[in-house]
């Protein structure tokens, strides 16, 4: 069973609505929630969650005096807008502004599912007829928020109307943010990225292996390896080579010897060490050394024994 399934069986909840006479004969809608939320720059009206119906495929041009900010959790078609198409599929989004002409035609296959916003933008910039498609992390929280406001047992309760406002504009911030309307939130470093660099950091081996570390974490190597390429591009491992080539760094800064800066580092042997730093740096550790070092034209790296 999927979301939208489930969302589909729970509970309906139906408002007042001046054009629902005329947009029934299109789809049903699952969830209408009236909210009248007012921001400075924002006038939030209403949220409504509709499925198109099986006896109509296509919507005819038309348009409203307000903005919408439609988001597709399932089905495709086809929308149209001042003659141009765009192929819709499930985590589209799309920013129509007020007075805006469009229409849909729907393709075979799963009846469209869609998240309608109508709002009033009243910021000094008006945005235009947007689109993009939202990525699996950000279609995932939409589900969960829509999840929340389903398991409401009466959203129009004056004791429920704060809940359900703080929920729509959540899911309003998100898809604006994924329509590049509003700018993106500052990345948040997840704990697991924090706790590994913890571990990494104070570890009594100054090269510790990776599936100790792991261990340490609570979990698998391969899954933790996994969730961690994602949150940072970097593998497990490419994360600590990256703290022990920095580290190597500032011990040749501070004219170790590459016998400690490799001992230093947890390598037992030397040779290891140096083949390691230059695969990273492009230079052998005493090559790297004599780099730091402003010397006259044409002088040559001294000879030291390692």
């Amino acid at each position: 069973m999927t979301a939208a399934t489930t969302l589909a069986q729970k509970r309906l909840y139906f408002c007042p609505y001046d054009c629902l006479a005329v947009r029934v004969k299109h789809y049903r809608p699952l969830i209408l929630q009236e909210l009248d939320v007012r921001l400075p720059g924002l006038h939030l009206r209403r949220l409504r969650l509709n499925r198109h119906l099986p006896e109509v495929d296509m919507l005819n041009k038309h348009s409203h005096t307000f903005g919408q900010v439609l988001y597709y959790l399932s089905g495709r078609g086809t929308l149209f807008s001042e003659k141009q198409s765009h192929e819709i599929g499930p985590g589209a989004v799309v920013f129509l502004p007020p007075k805006q002409v469009h229409s849909f035609r729907e393709t075979s296959g799963r009846r469209p599912l869609c998240l309608v916003l109508d709002l009033d933008w009243r910021g000094s910039v008006k945005p235009g007829f947007t689109i993009a498609r939202l990525g699996q992390s950000d279609a995932g929280n939409i589900r969960r928020e829509l999840s929340a406001l389903t398991r409401l047992p009466a959203p129009n309760l004056s004791g429920c109307r704060l809940l359900v406002a703080a929920v729509t504009l959540q899911i309003l911030d998100i898809l604006l943010r994924g329509l590049d309307i509003l700018p993106p939130l500052p990345r948040q470093i997840p704990s697991f990225v924090r706790q590994f660099e913890r571990l990494l950091h104070g570890h009594e081996a100054t090269r510790p292996a990776i599936a100790e570390l792991a261990e340490r974490m609570g979990y698998q190597t391969d899954y933790l390896n996994r969730i961690f390429k994602t949150a940072t591009g970097q593998t497990l491992r490419e994360f600590r080579d990256v703290y022990l080539l920095a580290k190597a760094r500032r011990l040749l800064r501070a004219n170790r010897r590459v016998r400690d800066v490799s001992e230093a580092l947890g390598f037992l042997d030397q040779n290891y060490f140096a083949r390691w730093f230059k695969k990273h740096t492009g230079l052998p550790p005493r090559a790297y050394e004599f780099s730091l070092i402003p010397r006259p034209q044409g002088q040559t790296a001294p000879k030291r024994a390692g």
